[in-house]
């Protein structure tokens, strides 16, 4: 698993070549929120950057997946997520799902702070005994926005 700086410090880099575009919120800087390990999952968090939010998946190396730029389904006990692979020299294999770009909306990182962790707190959920959720579906960007934001699911 790499650590939360090293991928911070990667899309860093990235950041300083977006950072004139207007998709670009110059009240925002990369974090890497939440960053940890999930038993049999890998580990994740929640990518903050100046131009999106994603779901940011290390799957484990041994994890059989689609090649690079395929799908992969994130399953956890909240839902599952559909994920797109990437391959990077430097982070190596790894899966983001978008959460929100542009980021216009955010006034600034306690605001987006706010959000991811609540994206996080809802994903990580474990349901209670009897309220499975629904696996006939994925869990769609915009119902878990939804939820994040109060509404109903």
């Amino acid at each position: 698993m790499h650590g939360r700086e090293a991928i911070e410090a990667h899309y860093r880099v990235a950041g300083a070549r977006m950072a004139g575009l207007p998709v670009y919120n110059p009240a925002l800087t990369v974090e890497l929120l939440g960053w940890r390990a999930v038993e049999g999952v890998g580990a994740l968090g929640v990518l903050i950057t100046p131009w999106c939010m994603n779901l940011f998946w290390q799957p484990p190396a041994d994890a059989e997946l689609p090649a690079s730029g395929e799908r992969a389904v994130l399953s956890l006990p909240s839902g599952d997520y559909e994920c797109t692979l990437h391959e990077d020299e430097r982070l190596g294999r790894h899966a983001s799902a978008s959460l929100c770009s542009p980021m216009q909306d955010f006034p600034g990182q306690a605001e987006a702070r706010a959000m991811a962790g609540e994206v996080l707190r809802l994903i990580l959920a474990v349901p209670e005994a009897g309220s499975e959720p629904s696996r006939s579906g994925l869990l769609s960007r915009r119902a878990l926005f939804r939820r994040a934001l109060g509404g109903a699911s």
